[in-house]
């Protein structure tokens, strides 16, 4: 071929190509690699610092994560270690809001710490081993923390006796207390209630269910078949008063004693007995019984003359002549009444079955029903300065109020080391103490 007709060819070629290349479609554009979604933080946003009970799932607890630019909104992974052995921990909803992550969880602590925590750890892109050997670099992490209530605590156990051993509490001052029951000797406290040790029985048969005192010294011991025994010291010693007569025929017929002094004592009892001694218990008055069925559970004074007591079926009497008559206060209840206290000669409470609780604020002419926050019986109750108080069910619940009784708030709820408490006394407003059958129980009201 000559030059000239190669020449031509390379021509041709070079104009066939270039064509092509005009007619090929254009190259796309470079896709950019996708984000890879990073957790930048957490927040907790509700549900950290609260009060837990040991065993019991905590309210919701809500978190926000911070998240990178990723529309990646599948779940994150995640693991805890927390400072019980068996905790649970488990995470509701992951649901995203805009850059974050909402999340969702429940947290349910068994350690025995007074404040216990768990650590998230949030990942999108760890796997649970590798967030559980710390061996992913690409996880963040939150410490959620609690308060845990401290339940009730046995303190001493009776050692002798039957079932339900222990019958009433009292204490004289800041540091001596006193407990009687049956078959328990009398056990006292010299501390304040830290330690109790068991003495000497009120009487041979070492059965005793009342002591109620008037003063530091003088007290009364409600024993068999409604005899009584007294003390002029204190508790050391105990005596058989000669001259001594039930007030009310029957074992354990008297509930309830108020000693005013050692000669003029009242007695409250089964069906509707009330009884006035002035002779330190040869004779009685009883001339202001009512003739009821109901049994009557507590009785208190305010000042000299004027009494309250409280029994079964919602029944509530007053005298304000020193027991000379007693007169009835219409109540729309129903529930028994277990235990009257007054803060003053105004303000009044009136507790009783499944958790009822009557309040008064003119001296007891009329009763208000209010919530206490309480499901079973109301068995003690006593208030402090500004107008700060508690209540206490014989199912260990404890309820708190800061505004005279006008409202309460329950802070310790039932069967929390304490289900069956068959009498209470408020100490004073750090501590609390309990009769379960054989145990002494407290609670330490200065923590969570």
């Amino acid at each position: 071929m000559s030059r000239i007709s190669r020449s031509l060819l390379l021509i041709i070629c070079t104009i066939y190509i270039s064509g092509c290349k005009k007619n090929d479609p254009p190259a796309p554009d470079k896709v950019p690699d996708p984000i890879v979604r990073e957790v930048k933080g957490i927040e907790i946003i509700s549900g950290n610092n609260q009060l837990a009970y040991k065993g019991a799932r905590l309210d919701t607890i809500i978190l926000k994560v911070k998240l990178n630019a990723s529309a990646d909104g599948s779940p994150l992974a995640y693991y805890i270690k927390s400072s019980g052995n068996y905790d649970s921990f488990q995470i509701l909803s992951q649901a995203r809001s805009g850059g974050d992550m909402i999340i969702k969880a429940f947290w349910q602590s068994t350690s025995n710490s007074e404040n216990p925590a768990i650590k998230l750890y949030l990942s999108s892109e760890c796997s649970y081993s590798e967030m559980q050997f710390r061996t992913c670099k690409k996880m963040d992490s939150v410490v959620i923390s609690a308060k845990s209530r401290q339940p009730w605590k046995s303190i001493y156990s009776a050692s002798t006796g039957g079932y339900n051993v222990l019958q009433d509490i009292q204490f004289i001052d800041t540091y001596k207390g006193i407990v009687v029951g049956e078959g328990s000797g009398v056990i006292r406290t010299a501390d304040g209630g830290k330690t109790w040790l068991r003495g000497e029985p009120v009487r041979n048969d070492d059965n005793a269910y009342i002591i109620s005192f008037t003063g530091r010294d003088t007290a009364l011991v409600n024993i068999v078949n409604n005899y009584a025994f007294f003390t002029y010291d204190g508790g050391k010693t105990f005596f058989q008063s000669k001259n001594w007569t039930p007030p009310t025929i029957g074992h354990r017929s008297s509930t309830s004693y108020y000693l005013q002094n050692r000669n003029t004592i009242y007695s409250v009892g089964l069906q509707g007995n009330i009884a006035k001694t002035m002779d330190g218990g040869q004779t009685w008055d009883k001339s202001g019984s009512f003739n009821i069925l109901n049994r009557l559970n507590d009785l208190t004074h305010i000042g000299n003359d004027t009494l309250f007591t409280c029994g079964s079926v919602g029944f509530i009497a007053r005298t304000i002549n020193a027991g000379k008559t007693w007169k009835q206060q219409p109540v729309q209840v129903n529930n028994d009444l277990n235990k009257i206290y007054f803060i003053n000669s105004s303000i009044g409470f009136i507790g009783g079955q499944n958790g009822a609780l009557l309040r008064t604020t003119n001296g007891g002419e009329h009763w208000e029903k209010i919530s206490s926050g309480a499901d079973f019986p109301i068995i003690a109750i006593r208030f402090f300065e500004k107008g700060h108080g508690y209540l206490v069910s014989s199912g260990g619940e404890i309820s708190e109020s800061r505004d005279n009784g006008i409202s309460w708030t329950k802070i310790m709820k039932s069967n929390y080391g304490a289900y069956d408490i068959q009498r209470a006394i408020i100490k004073d407003e750090n501590t609390i103490f309990g009769l379960q059958q054989s145990s002494i129980l407290t609670y330490d009201l200065s923590k969570p």
